[in-house]
Formats: structure tokens, C-alpha cells, sequence
């Protein structure tokens, strides 16, 4: 498994996993490379003082030096050129954050919560069944959204997010909300296909309900400074966005937690007034939810978020 989900900033599990190892392994080369450097150096410098006139050896020097600077070199260039790109691309983006991975395994998984099968859940972004979207018990426990907009009907209902998106949409079904998600996705497939796919039906009434962010835990300010954007600009079309909080993970997952409430606590309080804030986090944590993987949420969780949400837009 991936710390942060690196697929989501790579958009490919195979190059999250090659970036990851590239770096590890440029990072023992710059570390060894001096070492043997200075052994072959020493070896080099024994020959030349017992034979002075072998001109080997000074070619030898030479190589060793022309080695030492690309061991050094091609690395920082390939830093250097990632960092500028920075996060607009998603090669770079991928790149620079891929020392944030871990790409140990989670074969002695044991999630926490009882009755959770283990294994992923299948998050194709374009499979879903419809079915009811159930009753909802809990209608204004630990929620910090705004409902004093009565007129504004829920009908009009578009949803973006992850691969819990892509879950939730198949356990309730399309029903009359629009969706816009895709599994294992971050901040910049929001900017480039997920908003895009839906803005042109942004109107009058429209509530935008955005489900992301546990694919970037590392990057909040980024999302604050994007969702307020555009939330200012749907805003002046009559369109009210929300933001729900990235939910609780539990089992091989739990070290993430410490980074999902940091990522929220910044999310609540940089968003603008003209975005209203879901804490569904608090809400699954006081009530209790299931995962399957530790990560994604079991159809009975999943249809307790929306029903969750649709109480609170």
C-alpha cells in the first residue's frame, strides 16, 4: 500500500511504485558512491606511487571524477526540474511527493471494526448499480454545514470525488445527482477532468458536493485556495459547494489518521464563506462505520455518508 495513496498523485500504482524505488535507490548510490570512490581513489593513488610512470592511473582519475560529478548531478538536475514543474503536471507531482510512499506490503492486515472482509473494493469510476438510498437516523449529529437555505431544492444535486465517490455511487445509485468521480484521483484530476466534466451544468440552485482529499493529505492549502475559487465563482451563479471532510481509515490504514484531521482541521478553517463544511469525519467516529480495506467503506457506511450529506445540503 501506498502512505498518502501515491496513486492518487501518480494516476498509475506501477509508477507510483517505480518513482518510490528510483529515489531510494539514487539515494544509496549518492551515499555509496563516494565511499567506493575514495577506496578506488586510494588503491589508484598506492599504484601511482609505486609506479609513477603507469599514465593508467591518472586516466583513472579522471574517469572517477567524471563519474562522481553524473553520480551527483543527474539527480539534482532531475530534482531541479520536477521541483520547478511542481505540482501543475502530474509526472512532477508524482515525482516530488514519492518519497512520501511506502511500498510495504499489507498481507498481516486485521482491520479493527468487526465483520470486514479483507481486500480493495472495485473502484471503476463508471460501474455502479442503483438501488435506495436508505433511512438516516442521524441527522444533525457533529455537523458544522449550514442548512438555513430551505428553498434551494436537493434535486439538483452534483457530486465529485475519489474512489469512495466512485463506492458511494454504487451502493445508493445515480438516482437524480449528477457524479463526477473517479478512483485513486487527487487535486489535479479535480482541475483538469473532474470539475470540467460538470461545470457547464452549474446553475441556479445547484449544490456542489466535493468528496476528496485522502488521496493528498499533504497538500491542504492547495485545495483551500482552489475550492475557494471556484466556490466563489459558482457562488455568483446561485450555486452553493460543499465540502465534506475526509473521512476516517482505520486498520493498515490508522497512521493516516493523524494527517486526515490535520488535513481538516485546515480545510474547515480556510474554506470561505462561500463554502459550507460536512464534518461527516466526527460524525462516522462517534457513530461508528466499516471498511472493507481499512480505507474503503462497506455499503452500509457508504449509504450512512450520503444519507449524511443529503440531510445537510
Amino acid at each position: 500500500m501506498f502512505i498518502l495513496d501515491m496513486v492518487g498523485t501518480c494516476g498509475n500504482p506501477a509508477l507510483a511504485n517505480l518513482f518510490n524505488i528510483a529515489q531510494r535507490i539514487i539515494t544509496i548510490i549518492q551515499i555509496l558512491a563516494p565511499i567506493l570512490a575514495i577506496v578506488a581513489l586510494g588503491i589508484n593513488l598506492t599504484k601511482s606511487v609505486m609506479n609513477p610512470d603507469d599514465k593508467k592511473n591518472f586516466s583513472m582519475y579522471k574517469n572517477w571524477i567524471i563519474a562522481l560529478v553524473m553520480v551527483f548531478a543527474i539527480p539534482i538536475l532531475v530534482n531541479a526540474t520536477m521541483g520547478i514543474l511542481g505540482e501543475d503536471y502530474d509526472i512532477s507531482a508524482c515525482w516530488n511527493n514519492a518519497k512520501n510512499a511506502n511500498t510495504s506490503g499489507n498481507s498481516t492486515y486485521k482491520p479493527v471494526n468487526n465483520n470486514k472482509p479483507s481486500g480493495p473494493i472495485n473502484t471503476t469510476p463508471d460501474s455502479y448499480d442503483k438501488g435506495s438510498s436508505g433511512n438516516n437516523n442521524n441527522n444533525n449529529s457533529n455537523n458544522t454545514s449550514s442548512n438555513s437555505n430551505n428553498s434551494v431544492t436537493t434535486k439538483n444535486v452534483i457530486m465529485i470525488g475519489d474512489s469512495r465517490c466512485v463506492q458511494m455511487k454504487s451502493h445508493v445509485g445515480a438516482g437524480s445527482d449528477t457524479w463526477s468521480c473517479k478512483g485513486s484521483m487527487g487535486l489535479n484530476w479535480m482541475k483538469n477532468t473532474g470539475v470540467p466534466n460538470v461545470e457547464s451544468k452549474i446553475g441556479n440552485g445547484t449544490k456542489i458536493v466535493i468528496m476528496m482529499g485522502v488521496n493528498d493529505l499533504y497538500q491542504p492549502e492547495a485545495y483551500i485556495s482552489y475550492i475557494n475559487q471556484k466556490a466563489s465563482n459558482w457562488a455568483s451563479k446561485g450555486a452553493i459547494t460543499y465540502f465534506v471532510s475526509v473521512n476516517p481509515v482505520d486498520g493498515s490504514y490508522s497512521n493516516l489518521t493523524s494527517k486526515i484531521v490535520s488535513f481538516n482541521n485546515k480545510l474547515k478553517n480556510g474554506l470561505n464563506s462561500n463554502v459550507r463544511y460536512i464534518d461527516t469525519y466526527n460524525y462516522l467516529v462517534s457513530s461508528g462505520f466499516n471498511t472493507s480495506d481499512g480505507l474503503h467503506y462497506k455499503s452500509d457506511t457508504s449509504r450512512k455518508i450520503y444519507n449524511y450529506i443529503k440531510s445537510n445540503i
